[in-house]
């Protein structure tokens, strides 16, 4: 009951509050940011006030973006961006803004129901919420969308959120490639004349090691990327399937899908990693460590990590490069925004995502709070967390999230990013990213459902001790095989490829 008389006390300021602007209708609200040159003034394309704001009507539209800092100062941040957009589109939001960490419990619930218009896609793949009927068809709201709107993604991007040809989420602004190298502690890679984006091979870090480790025999060499591995992933797509039964390796530039533990790739990468257990630059109980990468950094624990990254840079480290840029399969659907089944008005949840995508002032709010007093702007373009607090001490730090919401490119970036920071993302995801000849794809495990839970059990068993190297390759290997047979990883494999094959062949 509260909640719906909070909602009706919202409609109610909104409504006084269109009267009183109705005076200054011809006024155009709000400075641009970012690099788009979109004009956020009133009208474009299909969301202008007529749609909404000039005929009177207010609908609601509930928004779920997940977060993984304490947004303390997020109903201010709402009612700023609802000052503009009740006005401007007669749109009011309610933004629910969830913890990563119960993203997937809480979503996949939201979703089951009409609480929420429009959800990021995180966690769940977008083919599981499509395969389930959770989300709407866009493709006929995408043929009618406003210039601006379309201008955002091309037509090859949003295959990545396709489904059987049917557009079924919109992209979030984020690298949807990444290169794949070794952080170095600035001051040790300075040392040893390794310079920032310096192309470097196994030899090369090998060597690396072997000469720091003299120097630094208290520190370990390489600290795991994921607590508890070395490296999540490496140049293999798993082709939407995160457990890697069945991949493309080399970057993805095959279209024969294969055992992953049967690879080149994965047995290369194994065979170096086993070489720096043993000669003690990996903690010997990495399987079992609880603490991150960067704090045994900071701490001189540690004095690299191999990492998958974008454009931004890492403040007190150098980043060297061991894989240019590419995109699995599932890269753009990984994280995107699309429309519940359930809502109760799909065509003002549709002009509500083109607002978030295309309104620069709406933009600037909500990926950067409110100015002066969670932001402050500095001479190069970027900004600083006001009052130099930190992001978990501002109370509205989706700033140091631009990844999640739906679209930041029109916002400001941070300090650490540097001013050009979107358009050099821009530019990495359009022209510096080798795209997986899989793209687009994802993987429907109906037809073995039984063989993929088994055999993800032997995965799980298996991967991050050869991937750490903390176990003898040939032997595991061979003995994770004879499992995975058992378990029918072939039948995974051979309804992969069939899948992928038909993918291809309608492409």
């Amino acid at each position: 009951m509260k909640k719906q008389a909070k909602k009706i006390l919202v409609l109610l300021m909104c409504a006084a509050m269109l009267l009183v602007l109705a005076a200054c209708a011809g006024e155009n609200a709000g400075s641009t940011a970012g690099s788009s040159g979109n004009d956020s003034s009133a009208a474009n394309g299909s969301i202008t006030e007529e749609s909404g704001g000039a005929s009177g009507e207010l609908k609601t539209v509930t928004v779920a973006i997940p977060t993984s800092y304490d947004l303390t100062d997020s109903g201010e941040v709402q009612d700023a961006i609802n000052a503009i957009t009740a006005e401007r589109y007669g749109i009011n939001f309610e933004f629910l803004f969830i913890n990563m960490g119960n993203w997937q419990q809480q979503s996949n619930l939201l979703l089951t129901g009409d609480e929420v218009d429009i959800s990021a896609i995180f966690s769940t793949p977008l083919a599981t919420y499509v395969k389930n009927g959770q989300l709407v068809d866009l493709t006929d709201y995408y043929a009618g969308a406003s210039d601006d709107f379309k201008g955002v993604w091309t037509d090859e991007e949003l295959r990545g959120t396709s489904i059987g040809g049917k557009i079924y989420a919109i992209p979030n602004m984020r690298n949807f490639g990444n290169y794949f190298g070794l952080n170095i502690d600035a001051d040790i890679a300075a040392e040893f004349g390794i310079e920032e984006g310096q192309r470097l091979t196994f030899e090369d870090i090998d060597a690396f090691f072997a000469e720091a480790y003299e120097k630094y025999p208290d520190r370990y060499m390489l600290a795991p990327h994921g607590t508890d591995n070395i490296m999540g992933e490496w140049s293999w797509d798993g082709l939407g399937d995160t457990k890697y039964l069945g991949v493309l390796p080399d970057c993805g530039q095959t279209t024969t899908v294969q055992n992953l533990f049967d690879t080149d790739d994965f047995q290369d990468f194994c065979a170096w990693t086993r070489k720096w257990y043993q000669a003690g630059y990996i903690m010997q109980d990495v399987l079992s460590n609880t603490e991150g990468w960067k704090t045994m950094i900071e701490n001189d624990k540690a004095i690299s990590s191999l990492d998958n990254y974008g454009v931004n840079g890492l403040s007190g480290m150098i980043r060297t490069v061991i894989l240019d840029a590419w995109s699995v399969s599932n890269s753009y659907s990984a994280l995107c925004y699309g429309v519940n089944i359930n809502s109760k008005d799909k065509d003002a949840a549709w002009q509500a995502m083109e607002i978030l995508y295309t309104d620069d002032e709406v933009s600037v709010l909500l990926n950067n709070g409110i100015e002066d007093k969670h932001y402050v702007k500095n001479d190069d373009g970027t900004i600083s967390f006001a009052d130099g607090k930190s992001a978990s001490e501002i109370g509205y730090a989706m700033a140091d999230l631009y990844w999640v919401t739906p679209y930041s490119a029109t916002s400001y970036p941070l300090d650490v990013n540097g001013p050009t920071f979107f358009e050099d993302l821009l530019r990495f995801n359009k022209e510096e990213t080798l795209l997986s000849q899989g793209f687009g794809f994802a993987f429907d495990i109906t037809e073995v459902t039984d063989q993929y839970t088994a055999c993800s059990n032997v995965m799980d068993k298996y991967y991050k001790a050869l991937l750490s190297g903390t176990v003898d390759i040939e032997s595991t290997i061979a003995q994770a095989n004879d499992e995975f047979a058992a378990a029918g990883l072939q039948d995974i494999i051979d309804a992969k490829q069939s899948q992928l094959d038909d993918f291809l062949a309608n492409q």
